[in-house]
């Protein structure tokens, strides 16, 4: 095989999706695509591993619309990943890839009416990206639904280690049983935990391992921590903001382990005046898509989230990254992390570290290989605001246990 692919010819992709991507201003194929896009359009099953903005997207993207070329016939391809959000960023680019032809790419994601979903579905286009709960729903329901997936070529399980975890499991066999069994798998992430049953489950064949920084942080970040007292997390959180906010810092995402903590958060921030948003798995899709809309556009400065931002929805301008609570393992903060310092930019992140989460950030540390500096705080400062932001904390409780706490305990329930 050629070993100095310097553009996206010499991969094979042909002529007018070549033409494509220069209008687009992709001139040359990063390192994942140099490796996976010349074995997927040969047929072989694909394992990858890369670092979060490496180009994975069009790394399967573009041989299947290549592949789909020669014969464009019912559901050719279904691609399955975690986050709703991340479903229709697959398919916008899908969408932008393919400019100039009949292709058809759709996605089948929850918040969304069923049946028209089902409509959707039963006309078969050429792409399908789906969240797994969702398109299990429809499997379950319809036996038309199941059909229309009976000639399925190419199976793309983006994010991968989030859907090989036990909480995908179900839906992931019952998809997996009910489509074709001789097909091509393509699975990408930016870290791949190599679970042995679930691998073997994907029956792969003749496939191409590939690992590029394999669970390593995005190379331009700049990665630090902040020790801080439990009991006043907040208050160290809105005097970084604020003090990045001075500093003329256009785009920070916090990152925090649960929907309530995201919430709180964000009601807090506008009790104090800061322009922000949350983005969690309660939000109806609208809304959803507005928070998103809202932070890319640089209407709001910050976005509250929970992990459901952390998987490869793409933020090119994110300047800082606070994890508010530390990670639960390395996976995600690579994860969250990534959401800054990509294509080639600059950025960095700032961990929040516990009394109670040290072991956590060492474990971390130590997965890494690095020793993370210090992020330095104006205690005094902190003290100062103590006041004010205790009394946002408390009139930001007081709302949500008027119009969020109940709604939280029955989304847990649905659960």
């Amino acid at each position: 095989m050629v070993t100095n692919l310097n553009s996206f010819a010499d991969l094979g992709i042909c002529p007018w999706l070549h033409r494509n991507l220069l209008k687009l201003g992709i001139s040359k194929p990063s390192a994942v695509q140099q490796k996976c896009i010349p074995a997927i359009l040969c047929g072989r099953d694909v394992l990858a591993a890369s670092q979060t903005g490496s180009g994975k997207t069009a790394a399967f993207a573009l041989p299947i619309i290549q592949l789909l070329q020669k014969d464009p016939y019912g559901v050719f391809a279904l691609c399955l990943t975690p986050t709703r959000e991340l479903a229709l960023q697959i398919v916008d680019q899908f969408k932008v890839f393919c400019n100039g032809t009949s292709l058809q790419c759709e996605a089948i994601i929850g918040g969304m009416d069923m049946k028209l979903q089902a409509k959707i579905i039963h006309s078969k286009p050429h792409v399908v990206v789906a969240t797994p709960g969702r398109l299990m729903e429809h499997f379950l329901h319809s036996t038309v639904s199941r059909d229309s997936f009976s000639k399925v070529s190419v199976v793309v399980f983006d994010e991968a280690d989030r859907l090989l975890e036990p909480s995908f499991d179900s839906e992931i066999r019952i998809l997996v049983s009910n489509i074709p069994q001789k097909r091509q798998t393509l699975l990408f992430s930016a870290t791949i935990t190599r679970s042995i049953s679930a691998i073997k489950g994907m029956q792969l064949n003749n496939v191409l391992h590939v690992e590029l920084n394999n669970c390593s942080p995005v190379e331009m970040c700049r990665q630090r921590y902040c020790f801080v007292p439990n009991r006043i997390k907040d208050t160290y959180l809105f005097h970084i903001i604020k003090r990045l906010i001075a500093a003329n810092t256009k785009s920070i995402v916090v990152f925090t382990n649960s929907i309530k903590t995201s919430e709180l958060l964000h009601r807090i921030s506008v009790q104090l005046d800061f322009s922000s948003v949350a983005l969690h798995s309660m939000k109806k899709q609208r809304e959803r898509k507005e928070c998103l809309f809202k932070f890319k556009s640089q209407r709001v400065s910050i976005l509250f989230a929970t992990d459901v931002a952390s998987r490869g929805i793409d933020i090119p301008s994110v300047n800082f990254v606070i994890n508010y609570d530390t990670p639960s393992n390395v996976q995600d903060y690579v994860h969250r992390i990534g959401r800054t310092a990509r294509a080639m930019r600059s950025g960095e992140a700032v961990t929040f570290v516990t009394q109670h989460e040290v072991e956590r950030f060492l474990t971390i540390e130590n997965a890494l290989s690095t020793r993370m500096e210090c992020y330095e705080v104006e205690e005094e400062s902190i003290a100062a605001e103590l006041t004010r932001s205790l009394a946002a904390k408390r009139t930001a409780r007081l709302q949500m246990a008027e119009d969020f706490d109940l709604k939280f305990i029955t989304h847990r329930r649905s659960k």
